[in-house]
């Protein structure tokens, strides 16, 4: 790879009798190496009742094999001056491995170790469930945090993706100390596989290490059934947790986006930057903080996954002006969906996009997020060099059109997390309210 735009055809591509998949990137400019592996299968794939599960497993993983125990391993990366990591989000869990390129052949043998023949062994997986349990009671304490936890699980409502990824603390405690085993191998599978390796070493080389390494795997059959979408609400409503102790509210605004395959991404992208996610440039920014003086910060982020996904608009407001600050950014999302952007607007987004992606491009691991991203959803590998030229070609009535179909405030879910009793009065008239005890909602099912 020689830099920006990345081609298609640096990219190597082997397919594993298997069904498993090794991609391959030359990167001259260090001696290093980095092997990704990504399992499509996250969070999502959590049992009810077992949310978390993947998260676990995922580091379950990194606990010890067949060969090696966890001291074993962690000895092992160290001499290597090597960095392992694992994790599950929604729609894959990765498990990465950095070194020395002169080291690739021990790296792929104790990731192919990891990924083929991890025990899972109980007393590691106790201690690791105690961990995030304590973790997950220190979120409790950041408001921000059950905020987002509360709408996402409000949207996302009646999905897989309704849960944190890392679980809730009435899901951890009762976890079966087996269960991480029973996941691995129910969804571990080669076919489900991808393998990056992007190193100082040709292709060829790269993609024969990555065939050794999960040559030899042998997986079930899989099967993956369509995931329900969220459903539509049919009226405004909002959602008060009473906290009496926070002066300062955490507002939050929920919407269901799109999909990561909707040919729209792009014009939903740019839209978005100009309604919220554009930092100072942006809409929300500009009325509710510059203007109005509600907030010191606020934002609009979506996610886009195997379904659509959550797009939401996080802020936060002393209690004695959270009601306006929510009216007003109901009154910029009616803007919105009635004028739509300005030509002005548009061509500061399209700049902004066009001139960071390639800084988004520099380095491997910022490489590797890309093109794995494309490859989890189907997407081809044309779609990175191209990005500049598809941002330059967004219209302003595809934008118009996205604007009106998503910043529906008949359909906003309002999480307000602070003083119940001064605040409700002001509310009502934004939506139905429900008002619910702060304890009652953390210890909900998620």
């Amino acid at each position: 790879m020689k830099g920006f735009p990345l081609r298609a055809e640096d990219v190597g591509r082997r397919e594993l009798d298997n069904g498993a998949v090794v991609l391959a990137i030359e990167y001259p400019k260090l001696p290093l190496l980095k092997v990704h592996l990504m399992v499509k299968r996250g969070a999502e794939r959590d049992p009810q009742g077992q949310e978390g599960l993947a998260d676990l497993t995922a580091e379950g993983i990194t606990l010890g094999t067949e060969g090696r125990g966890s001291e074993e391993i962690a000895s092992e990366v160290e001499r290597l001056g090597a960095k392992l990591s694992a994790s599950s989000r929604w729609d894959a869990s990765f498990l990465t491995l950095a070194g020395l390129v002169e080291d690739a052949p021990r790296l792929l043998e104790i990731l192919s170790d990891l990924t083929l023949h991890p025990t899972f062994p109980r007393e590691e997986i106790r201690e690791a469930l105690k961990r995030k349990i304590s973790r997950l009671l220190q979120l409790r304490d950041e408001p921000e945090v059950v905020a987002d936890e509360i709408i996402n699980g409000i949207v996302m409502e009646g999905t897989p993706y309704a849960h944190p990824t890392y679980g809730t603390l009435r899901s951890l405690k009762a976890l079966p100390l087996e269960a991480p085993s029973r996941f691995w191998g129910e969804n571990y599978l080669p076919q489900e596989t991808v393998l990056l390796l992007i190193g100082s070493r040709p292709k060829e080389e790269l993609l024969s290490l990555g065939e050794e390494a999960l040559g030899e795997w042998e997986g079930q059959s899989s099967s993956s059934a369509d995931l329900p979408h969220p459903r539509l609400p049919g009226s405004r409503r909002v959602l008060l947790v009473d906290r009496p102790d926070l002066t300062q509210s955490q507002i939050r605004v929920g919407l269901v986006g799109i999909e990561r395959r909707d040919e729209r991404y792009l014009p939903f992208l740019i839209m978005n930057y100009i309604f919220g996610g554009g930092g100072f440039s942006s809409r929300l920014m500009m009325r509710v903080r510059a203007s109005k003086g509600y907030t010191y910060g606020i934002r609009s982020t979506f996610q886009a996954l195997r379904t659509p996904g959550p797009f939401l608009i996080s802020t936060f407001s002393p209690t004695a002006t959270t009601a306006q600050a929510l009216e007003e950014i109901l009154r910029v999302m009616e803007e919105m969906t009635k004028e739509g952007v300005t030509e002005k607007e548009l061509e500061e987004a399209k700049n902004y996009w066009r001139g960071s992606f390639p800084l988004q491009m520099e380095t491997p691991a910022q490489v590797a997020r890309r093109v794995l991203e494309l490859e989890l959803y189907g997407l081809p590998l044309e779609d990175l060099p191209l990005f500049p030229e598809r941002v330059a070609g967004v219209r302003k009535e595809e934008v118009d059109e996205l604007a009106a179909e998503f910043i529906r405030t008949d359909r906003a879910q309002i999480v307000i997390l602070g003083k119940a009793e001064e605040m409700e009065p002001s509310l009502r008239g934004l939506g139905e309210v429900e008002v619910r005890s702060f304890r009652e909602v953390i210890d909900a099912p998620q």
